[in-house]
């Protein structure tokens, strides 16, 4: 590489660049602020959309009331066509709405479209959770056992137990589920929930 030892040699190359790359700099630098341009209001749209389908979920959901069809097709419409966490959220409503009707296999369906679209750890997590005892309800415990292995978080960790202690009691493994209620008192949590795992446990062992 060619070195420079004057400041007049120096200025001499600078201005021969730029006569010679000025428009590409020109061209570069009118893009580059155009794709600036752009990214923000990329960023500004996907704001205003995110807050327009937030507002559109919460009247939705304040509509969703039992019995009433229309408000459930419109649910059903708006989670269809929405795969943000606001269309997670309307499929786990929809899921409440038909676990309240008794109408499990639709809830199951919803969770596992709420499951699929969820992006977020804790999301998933609880959408997993909600599954899992909607199929054991079902009496689907093996498909409900495979439904909790993902769910990892430490901070889930004694709702799954629980749940997983429900599963392995109902299958008639008494040991196994001795040893998750066990371990999910050991996890962190709500005192509520440990409460009623130390009945479950105290059953088990009478």
């Amino acid at each position: 590489m060619q070195v420079y030892t004057t400041e007049n040699e120096q200025i001499d190359v600078i201005k021969r660049f730029f006569s010679t790359n000025g428009k590409y700099l020109a061209v570069g630098l009118v893009l580059g602020v155009g794709a600036l341009i752009g990214w923000r209001y990329w960023q500004t749209h996907q704001t205003n959309r995110l807050h327009e389908t937030a507002a559109a979920f919460e009247k939705l959901n304040k509509s969703l009331v039992p019995g009433s069809k229309e408000s459930v097709v419109a649910v059903e419409k708006f989670a269809h066509e929405t795969n943000n966490v606001y269309g997670v959220m309307a499929e786990l409503a929809l899921a409440k709405q038909a676990t309240t009707q008794n109408n499990l296999a639709q809830a199951e369906k919803n969770l596992l479209s709420a499951s699929g679209k969820a992006e977020d750890d804790n999301m998933q997590a609880l959408t997993r959770l909600r599954l899992a005892r909607v199929q054991l309800a079902e009496d689907k415990m093996d498909a409900a056992l495979k439904t909790l292995e993902p769910v990892k978080g430490k901070g889930w960790q004694m709702m799954v137990e629980d749940i997983r202690g429900d599963i392995l009691a109902k299958q008639g493994n008494t040991a196994a589920a001795r040893a998750a209620y066990s371990m999910g008192l050991g996890a962190d949590g709500p005192q509520a929930i440990k409460e009623i795992m130390k009945i479950k446990l105290n059953n088990l062992s009478n």
